[in-house]
Parts: structure tokens; sequence; C-alpha cells
């Protein structure tokens, strides 16, 4: 007897629940480390302070406007730092100077332009780009740093956490991550400089970045296989929904200091969970710590009405020597052998070449759609929150469409539909937003449904004796598109704001035409070696 069929036996709970719900709530706080900086490092609407012009009580968008400061094609806006000349004049032998209330057309040298060091800002939200003075375009580059520090800390936090976890358990990373996080988060609000601000940026990616996996693994380990698919789409639909809620207080607060400071309050009350949530059934069999194992076996049993037999303890038991011992036959892969293998098998290395481009294609798409969803016309926040919260339908469609259809054409159509969706965007008109924002949030649909059958999809496809190594490497390459994609809204400052979008567009159609290349998997007997996936392959 193993532990999936002890599981099956008991069926799904109020204990497995209650902690599964748990482990939702920590899945949707940890999606506020790796999108904050959206909202703490966006950019704001501001122009030149202009003298001759402007009153007591100056408005961002005036009627002179196009009088005073140049427009900016390739932005679609007016330069934030840039102004016309103003031209003193004498008339009647009185000095007609840059302190006068004079502003028309004359008053200013359309062919000479100056740089300003005074701005009227168009919102009255604070972002580090007011508090630590990062103005004008040339400093772009510094708001979208913060994005890539995010990234870094997440490449260097993943391996880290994976490696913690094996070591002390999915539950000790879940909740400490969560509570470290939420410390350097508060942390961050109060950092007095942009230098200070990056640090704590670091190390709060670098402490969440594993929360997400240890907790969703932590959570669907406590289900029986049957509940398992029900249980972990339903867990993945809280993850959005912490951009949402970060989305809709930064709305109301307008300021990114006390934003930080409500959304990381509730992290530090997951200590809690040290005393209700157990540790992963998984981990605790593989350190044969069997006696836990029971406990919590327990309370799922009590929980269900039944009781758990004392053989069960022993069957247990028996089972984990048997795999200690199983375990101690198999001969480790070393880097080596592991590379030989995959490219003396075509069909591995076309699956390796494929893979990683698809893992790269679906972060970029993913992360960069709500990266760029604040440079969108109209309300920054109401954007940010529609393009987060079209997740929960994607989750829950992606589940049909896996159980309904094969893997490889519901791939395929999802990036079809994200990579349409973002070519269309540029094809409309401005004056029609609505349809714009349609469009974007539809890609952003797709790109989450080829997210979540991707997970699935990527773990079928390799052969057990290869699996963990090679989906640790094409997540490797993945990690490549999470590096890229805070770096769009700077491309789209120096090249348009089409340009990111487009791009988008193009590689998730590229990746959907590669996801035919792909073997068919659902159903499928899982390959346990090299030689049954060239069978599996020739008989596709």
């Amino acid at each position: 007897m193993d532990l999936d069929e002890i599981l099956g036996n008991f069926g799904l709970g109020s204990y497995q629940v209650t902690v599964c719900t748990l482990m939702g709530l920590v899945l949707m706080y940890s999606n506020i480390s790796p999108l904050s900086y959206a909202i703490t490092a966006s950019d704001l609407k501001y122009r030149c302070e202009i003298p001759i012009c402007d009153a007591d009580n100056p408005s961002y968008n005036p009627d002179w406007l196009n009088l005073a400061i140049p427009f900016n094609e390739k932005s679609n806006e007016h330069y934030k730092c840039l102004m016309y000349h103003h031209v003193s004049r004498t008339v009647n032998m009185t000095n007609i100077s840059a302190n006068s209330t004079s502003c028309k057309r004359e008053s200013f040298n359309v062919n000479s332009k100056k740089k300003c060091n005074k701005w009227v800002f168009g919102e009255t939200e604070r972002t580090i780009v007011n508090d630590f003075g990062i103005m004008c375009e040339e400093n772009k580059w510094k708001l979208n740093m913060v994005g890539t520090v995010n990234s870094i800390g997440q490449v260097i936090g993943i391996p880290l956490a994976g490696y913690i976890s094996d070591r002390s358990g999915r539950k000790y990373v879940s909740i400490i991550g969560s509570v470290a996080s939420a410390t350097l988060g508060t942390l961050k609000s109060f950092s007095a400089n942009y230098y200070s601000f990056l640090f704590f940026e670091l190390f709060e990616s670098m402490a969440s970045s594993g929360v997400y996996a240890a907790t969703f693994v932590l959570g669907i380990e406590l289900v029986s296989l049957k509940s398992r698919a029900a249980v972990s789409t339903l867990m993945g639909c809280f993850y959005p929904m912490g951009a949402v809620i970060m989305g809709f207080i930064a709305y109301m607060i307008l300021d990114w200091r006390i934003m930080l400071r409500i959304v990381n309050l509730p992290g530090l009350f997951i200590l809690g969970y040290i005393w209700y949530v157990p540790e992963s059934l998984r981990f605790l069999q593989t350190k044969n710590r069997i006696e836990e194992m029971a406990m919590v076996l327990t309370k799922i049993a009590e929980s269900n009405g039944k009781t758990l037999p004392s053989c069960v303890q022993e069957a247990l038991v028996a089972n984990n020597l048997s795999n200690a011992t199983n375990s101690l036959k198999k001969e480790e892969i070393s880097i080596c052998k592991l590379l030989k293998k995959i490219f003396n098998s075509k069909d591995i290395l076309l699956r390796v070449i494929i893979c990683s481009f698809s893992w790269m294609t679906i972060t970029l798409v993913y992360y960069g759609l709500s990266l760029t969803s604040v440079e969108l016309s109209g309300n920054k926040y109401l954007n940010f929150m529609l393009v987060n919260v079209v997740e929960v339908p994607a989750f829950l469609t992606s589940w049909y469409f896996m159980e309904q259809f094969s893997r490889r054409y519901t791939q395929a159509f999802s990036f079809f539909l994200s990579g349409i969706g973002c070519i269309m965007v540029n094809l409309i008109s401005t004056d029609y937003l609505w349809m714009q924002l349609l469009l974007f949030l539809s890609s952003k649909y797709a790109i989450t449904m080829a997210f979540n059958n991707m997970y699935i999809f990527t773990a079928e496809m390799f052969p057990t004796e290869m699996r963990m190594s090679l989906i640790g490497i094409v997540s490797m390459f993945g990690r490549l598109g999470l590096l890229f994609a805070p770096q769009m809204t700077l491309l789209g400052a120096y090249f348009g704001q089409y340009i990111p979008i487009l791009l988008f567009g193009i590689i998730s159609t590229m990746a959907g035409a590669m996801s035919f290349l792909f073997p068919e998997t659902k159903d499928q007997k899982l390959p346990d070696t090299v030689k049954q996936v060239k069978s599996v392959e020739e008989v596709n």
C-alpha cells in the first residue's frame, strides 16, 4: 500500500480543504513580490513647468501645451523634460521676459529646445519616480532596472529555495519565505534612496521566489490523485488575486510606501501556519519520518469520518524501506551522461529545444503583459487589475481544455490566440480603447492557459530517468524570458509603445507553430526510458 492508495481510500475531507485554502492564501500573497514593482516603479505623467504660462494652480494638460512643449511621436505624448525656448521680445521699449504673463505662439521658438528642472504632474500619486527624482526619458532605465533586479533575485532564489526545500521541508520554505518576504517588503517601504530600494527589492525577491512551488506541492500532496487536478486548479485561482488586491489598494492609496505596508502586513500572520499546516507527506516519507506521516494521515482520516488502521503505518514503513533499497541500486546520471543522452537522441534534443523556447516565450509574454498593462491608455490601476483577474477563468478553462482536447492542440491554440491578440492590439485605433483592452486581456487569458498546460505537458513528454534534470534545463532557459520582460517598457520608450506587444505577438505565434512538433501525451503512459520515447514517436 502506497501513499496515493491510502489518500484515495480516505477521500477529500474538511482538514484537507482547510489546509489547501490556507495554502491558496499563501499563493495569493506570493504574487505580490514578483509584480509590486509594476506599481512602485511605474512611470508618472508629468511635463515641464512653463513659468510664463503656468499659473498658481497649473493643470497637466492645458490648451496651450502644444505651443510650449514638443510632441514625442514614438511615445505618442509630449516630452517630459523638454520645452521650447522662450523668446524675450521688446515691445514699446518694454522687455517681455519669462516672468511675463504672456503665453502666445510667438513667445516660443519651436526650432530651439531646452531641458527643464521643474515639473507639473498629472496625478497626485507617489512612486519612486517623484520620491527619488527619477525624471526624464534618459532615466527610464532606472525604473526598468528595478524589474531586472527582481528577476535576478528570482533566478538566484529559486534553486536556493529548492535546495533548502529538499533539506528542511516544503513547509519551512513556504512559511519562512513568506514571512521574510513580508518583512523585507515592509522595510523596502522605508527606503531612503533609489539604491537602498534596489537592495531590498533583490532580497525580497530571493525570499519569495521559492514560495509558490513549495506551497503548491505541499497542498496537492495532501490529497488523492483523483482530487489533485481540481485542487491544483482551484489553488491556482488564488494566485492572480494577490495582484488584483494589490492593484486595488494602490488605486485607493496612491502612495507606494503606504501600499507596501498594507499588502505586506498579512504576510506576517503566515507565521501562525507553523502550528496548523502539516509538512509535505512526500517529504516526510523520503526522510523516513513515518510517525509524523501517520499523525497527518490520522487527521485526514478523522476529518473524513474514518480511522487510520494500524496496518497502514506498517505498510508505509515497509514501502519506504523498499523504495530506499531500490534507490540505492539506481545509478545517478552525471551531467556528462545526461548531455550525451540528449544529443544521442534527436527526439529528446528536439523536445528540449522547443520546450525551452516555449517556456521562454511564456514567461516573457506572461510577465511582459502584466508589466505593460500600466503603460496602456486609460486608468493604469484598472488595467493592471483586469489583466490579472482574467487569469482566474483562464485557469478554469485550461483545466477543461486539457481534459477534453489533446495537449498538443491546447498548447498551440493558446499560443496562437495570445499571438493574434497581441498583433491585433496594434491594428486597432486608439479611439477604440475598449477594443484594445479586450484584445490585450484575451492575450493574457491565452498565455495563462499556455502557462498552466505547459506545466503538465513538460513533465509528460520526458522519460522518467531524465525527467527532473530536463525540466530543470528547460526551466533555466525559461528564466531568460523573466529577465527580458522588465526591459519591454524600456524598448517601448525608445522605439514606440507598439513594439513590445508586437514582439509578444510574433514569438507567441512562432511558439504556437512549433507546438505541433511536440508529441501527444494525453492518456499516454509516461515513458521511463529514451527507447520508449523513440517507440512512442514512431507510433505517433
